[in-house]
């Protein structure tokens, strides 16, 4: 057994065992960002997915020609391609956080970059349901501009809203970025994993998924070689097959302490 699988049981196994006594297991999905293009890392990202039946989330960024990262996606299978913004391009003031939108732009504006980028995925033969706004940012007028065209958001660690669209987080990222990026660690990943799963359960919030992060285009080995050890764990679901038990109850408070 790997020293990641070892690690793995350990830290998660007890936690693990108070859901199985209440005849529960936890939900995760997956989702990974900054795709553009067929490369090395992407074939060995979907052969994780393949291997581990895995689905995965891929969050795209719509400014080049989407058709071939689309057609590899539908070869591998288990694949949703999702609007990771329109360029990827930092339009925040200095001083603010990174983001695409800012408080200078008018809704109208927001909402035909956004047609422009469903027009791009549609070309490609891709009809998306979900937006990942690049560094997570969700400007209100963003998220104003996604209920207007039916599109669901994905961020990173927060708590679904009761005035944004439908919200689903990823929770746990492999990586750590700054100052280069690289992977986060096993033991801090970890123990973050394990604070999902506890508030989870003393709030009886069973059914809310708990979102795995990654950036392919980014990992080191270590990075790869944990991610294959908790695919093997955690067996990730479908976005679409989370079904509707966690999207019927009331939103819980935003930016809950994890």
């Amino acid at each position: 057994m790997s020293i990641e699988r070892i690690l793995i049981a350990a830290l998660l196994g007890p936690e693990l065992a108070r859901w199985k006594a209440e005849g529960r297991a936890p939900v995760y999905w997956w989702r990974d960002d900054d795709a553009r293009a067929p490369s090395p890392a992407l074939d060995r990202l979907l052969e994780l997915s393949r291997r581990f039946e895995a689905p995965v989330t891929l969050a795209a960024v719509p400014d080049i020609d989407l058709g071939p990262l689309a057609r590899a996606c539908e070869a591998s299978g288990g694949v949703e391609l999702a609007i990771h913004g329109f360029r990827h391009r930092n339009r925040a003031p200095e001083g603010r956080p990174s983001g695409e939108v800012n408080d200078q732009d008018h809704l109208t504006d927001i909402v035909a970059e956004l047609a422009t980028a469903i027009r791009a995925f549609r070309r490609a033969g891709v009809e998306p349901r979900l937006f990942v706004p690049p560094w997570n940012n969700a400007h209100p007028t963003l998220v104003k501009a996604l209920a207007l065209h039916g599109l669901e958001l994905s961020c990173y660690g927060g708590m679904r809203e009761e005035d944004s669209p439908a919200r689903l987080d990823a929770h746990l990222d492999v990586m750590r970025w700054k100052p280069v990026p690289r992977f986060r660690g096993a033991l801090k990943f970890l123990l973050r994993a394990r604070r999902q799963l506890v508030e989870r359960r003393l709030k009886h919030l069973w059914d809310e998924p708990v979102g795995l992060l990654t950036h392919h285009l980014d990992h080191d080995e270590p990075t790869w070689r944990f991610l294959e050890a908790f695919l093997q764990a955690a067996r990730p679901t479908a976005r679409a097959a989370l079904g509707e038990a966690w999207r019927m109850r009331p939103a819980y408070a935003a930016g809950a302490k994890v």
